[in-house]
């Protein structure tokens, strides 16, 4: 997770664990002496309890993982691992608390191969969640209130998220918290069109995703309202209006303009030239990948039950704050009234 060597884990510990010893730990060869164990743990600025939690994590299955290729092998070792943990210390509160979501919402009746299918289960999920054709003021809100875990992890540009399966069917999105609100928002759709659409088998990997892109789009801004907004068909495309439509629905610029031109609203050399233009136009590149939407997409269930459970006396404050990974909690109670 910390992405580390064992040399330079060793140098981290001042020479109070050699590089041969890490390796004999790894390998379950030897136990670190009480010394040793505190040298790593402040070294890879853990609390000491971090290395005692049972390991109760299985994942089941992995619906997607969206990677650039440029994403190291070392790095989506640590991606996995990160994962891992915060999943489980996802599952280990709700498990206090007693609280464990339960995700069974089934749309198999839908077999997904084309854009109309996307459609129909889209139109499914809004009328049954009553969403409406507006905007959707928070994905992560959304997503958890109906059964789905978002959790978000430090990771390079190179990793857009993923989708997991943890034990009976509890799915897990893993996103990556600094990406912009749009992004967020928009990928945390894609990875759940990935764990709820029932894609036909004649579809490629490739096709695949570009229906969970649909999906995500769709959910985000419907075909119903572009065409509310924008007609038919433009020979023009205004800048201002799109940009309105950015800080309402909370989509990038570059998701509306491939909205559009699904929709055969805009056309294939219309779209292609605001590319071509945008490449060559410092200020119009910024302004398209500049974030505009006013609400924000953070993930706030987690940190709510260790609070929930610590304000209970259900676990200690030490314990909160190895779950949530911090040196300090600040609260007050009676005693300070």
């Amino acid at each position: 997770m910390k992405r580390l060597t064992m040399d330079e884990l060793s140098q981290r510990t001042n020479g109070e664990v050699s590089k041969p010893n890490i390796s004999k730990y790894e390998a379950g060869k030897m136990m670190p002496s009480s010394r040793a164990h505190i040298a790593l743990a402040q070294a890879l600025g853990m609390d000491f309890d971090y290395f005692f939690r049972p390991v109760t994590l299985q994942i089941t299955r992995r619906a997607d993982y969206r990677k650039k290729a440029k994403l190291s092998k070392h790095d989506e070792d640590a991606i996995n691992e990160e994962v891992k943990d915060k999943a489980e210390r996802y599952l280990e509160i709700e498990d206090t608390l007693g609280v464990s979501m339960s995700f069974s919402y089934d749309l198999s009746d839908i077999e997904v191969s084309s854009h109309s299918d996307v459609k129909r289960v889209v139109a499914r999920i809004r009328k049954d969640w009553n969403l409406g054709l507006g905007p959707l003021s928070n994905i992560i809100d959304l997503l958890e209130a109906h059964g789905v875990r978002v959790i978000e992890i430090e990771a390079p540009d190179a990793f857009d998220g993923m989708c997991i399966f943890v034990g009976e069917n509890k799915p897990v999105i893993v996103l990556n918290k600094h990406y912009t609100v749009e992004r967020k928002r928009f990928t945390g759709l894609h990875e759940f069109g990935h764990s709820v659409m029932r894609m036909s088998d004649s579809l490629s990997e490739k096709e695949r995703e570009s229906l969970c892109n649909y999906f995500a789009g769709e959910m985000l801004l419907s075909s119903e309202v572009l065409h509310q907004v924008f007609g038919t068909h433009i020979n023009k495309v205004f800048l201002n209006e799109i940009g309105r439509l950015q800080t309402q629905f909370g989509i990038s610029i570059d998701a509306i303009f491939h909205r559009l031109k699904d929709e055969h609203i805009l056309s294939d050399s219309l779209h292609t030239k605001f590319y071509i233009k945008q490449n060559m136009n410092a200020k119009l590149k910024t302004w398209a990948k500049t974030s505009t939407y006013l609400g924000e997409e953070t993930s706030y269930r987690f940190s709510r039950m260790v609070y929930r459970a610590l304000a209970e006396n259900l676990i200690s404050e030490e314990k909160a704050k190895e779950i949530l990974g911090t040196n300090e909690i600040s609260y007050i109670d009676n005693k300070q009234i």
